[in-house]
């Protein structure tokens, strides 16, 4: 009986003792989250600025994700959190699984954290121009006003989804066009495009000319076709540098009589395309016009009829331009080829007289005062055939390859580096195809041909005493 009743003793002191633990644990607990009320605790913020890059009209953005940080030792209440101008900036938050514009009383303990996201969508701007849109969030603490400040580049854009150009059509600049899926000309049917028009294309997008294109832009406001992404793919590296955004341009084997002038083609599978023809009709004349960025081709042509004066075709996959069959001029023309987005797998410049297993005679091929350079070894491939017209020449340029003699090769100079400007120096996949002062091609080319291209792609002019340069830029 004794024993038990030194054993009830214990016991009740072991309660009384655990008793006492969590009563002094609990206050303890409770003074450290008590709220602070102190005006001179402030809020941290992961970020201070949230800047979207281009956001269409009506589509919406990515989501940002920012953290707001409690590092004083004391808990916060936060007293608000407010979008300051929701209603006419298009922003949108949720903070901490909480959406809304304007939150209040929200406990932020101490030395923790808080998640933030951010939104946004542009309403119709009608204007051509992007627009910078402004708005904040405002987190009112102990009567301590913060702000994170939210931007973005708004920009309005017609959107088509598999659109079909059926009758003869003008396009001109009023705003941009985000193309998804295809935008198809179909035969008899006539697409013009003025001067400064815009086209963005989303992924796996692509262009299908049936009738005629007849895209006529300037050297002060091109056309361009290109990828609709506008922020990085990593660090600072821009979409605007990466290939294989859409599929590309096609010419189907009906179209003739196209022309493009002062025309941009980037960030693109398939450059541009032109299937097999009649090569006794024109297919198209190109003047002025940069093919670049292409995961495999730059322009791939099969049995046409094609014109080419200042173009700068550069950096493949593949080849940056392949000629199966046809007749071909290019005058004043550029293809380098420096692609480093993966292995080159072909030399820059293909000339051939069969296509799959179709013959076609390659009757006139001429490559006049241009550049073909890259870096392989051999930028030139000739796959031509016997007994099949095979026919090509190459006028005061300059080639990396093979040195060969003969008459297909007229005042050309063979391995001599043309020094462009800049070739990646940055590690971002941009490139500067002018050249330096110290080019070998520089006073080099045939002063009667390069009068009937007189000014150069950026509109400089050849006709200066010193004598027009190789390429399609002049120094």
């Amino acid at each position: 009986m004794e024993f038990a009743a030194k054993s009830d003793l214990q016991v009740k002191k072991y309660i009384s003792l655990i008793i006492i633990f969590l009563f002094i644990l609990f206050y303890a607990c409770k003074d450290g989250d008590d709220f602070s009320t102190d005006k001179n605790l402030t809020l941290a913020f992961s970020e201070n600025t949230i800047s979207f890059d281009t956001v269409f009209s009506t589509i919406g953005s990515t989501t940002k994700q920012f953290k707001i940080y409690n590092r004083n030792k004391n808990s916060l209440r936060i007293e608000s959190i407010e979008l300051v101008n929701a209603s006419k900036s298009g922003f949108r938050m949720n903070i901490d699984g909480e959406k809304g514009t304007r939150l209040t009383n929200i406990e932020i303990l101490k030395k923790d954290s808080l998640y933030g996201f951010v939104e946004v969508t542009i309403d119709p701007t009608n204007t051509k121009n992007p627009l910078l849109i402004r708005d904040s969030i405002r987190f009112v603490v102990n009567g301590n006003t913060q702000y994170v400040q939210l931007e973005a580049v708004g920009q309005d854009v017609y959107i088509w989804k598999n659109k079909v150009i059926k009758e003869d059509t003008t396009l001109t600049d009023k705003k941009p066009f985000l193309i998804y899926d295809s935008l198809v000309v179909n035969k008899n049917a006539a697409l013009s495009i003025k001067e400064g028009a815009v086209f963005f294309m989303k992924n796996n997008a692509s262009i299908k000319i049936n009738g005629i294109l007849n895209a006529q832009g300037t050297m002060q406001a091109p056309i361009i076709f290109r990828g609709s992404r506008f922020d990085n793919i990593e660090a600072d590296i821009p979409y605007n540098n990466v290939p294989g955004q859409w599929e590309g341009i096609v010419f189907h084997s009906d179209s003739y009589n196209n022309s493009l002038k002062n025309i941009v083609v980037k960030n693109v599978t398939r450059g541009i395309t032109f299937s097999e023809s009649d090569a006794s009709n024109k297919k198209a004349i190109l003047k002025n016009i940069i093919v670049q960025n292409s995961s495999e081709y730059g322009l791939q042509a099969v049995n046409c009829n094609i014109d080419v004066e200042n173009g700068l075709f550069a950096n493949s996959g593949k080849y940056v331009v392949s000629l199966s069959g046809g007749e071909y001029s290019f005058l004043h023309c550029t293809l380098a080829n420096y692609y480093r987005w993966s292995a080159r797998q072909a030399e820059s410049l293909l000339l051939n007289n069969t296509y799959g297993n179709e013959l076609y005679p390659l009757s006139k091929c001429d490559f006049t005062n241009s550049i073909i350079f890259g870096s392989v070894s051999n930028e030139i491939l000739l796959k031509g055939i016997s007994n099949i017209p095979f026919v090509y020449g190459f006028r005061n340029c300059l080639i990396k390859g093979t040195q060969t003699p003969g008459s297909h090769y007229i005042d050309v100079i063979w391995n001599s580096d043309p020094q462009f400007k800049d070739l990646n120096s940055a590690g971002i996949y941009s490139y500067n195809f002018e050249l330096q002062s110290s080019s070998p091609a520089i006073g080099k080319a045939d002063k009667a041909y390069s009068s009937l291209a007189p000014l150069d792609l950026k509109g400089k002019s050849r006709l200066s005493d010193s004598g027009p340069d190789i390429g399609c830029y002049e120094n």
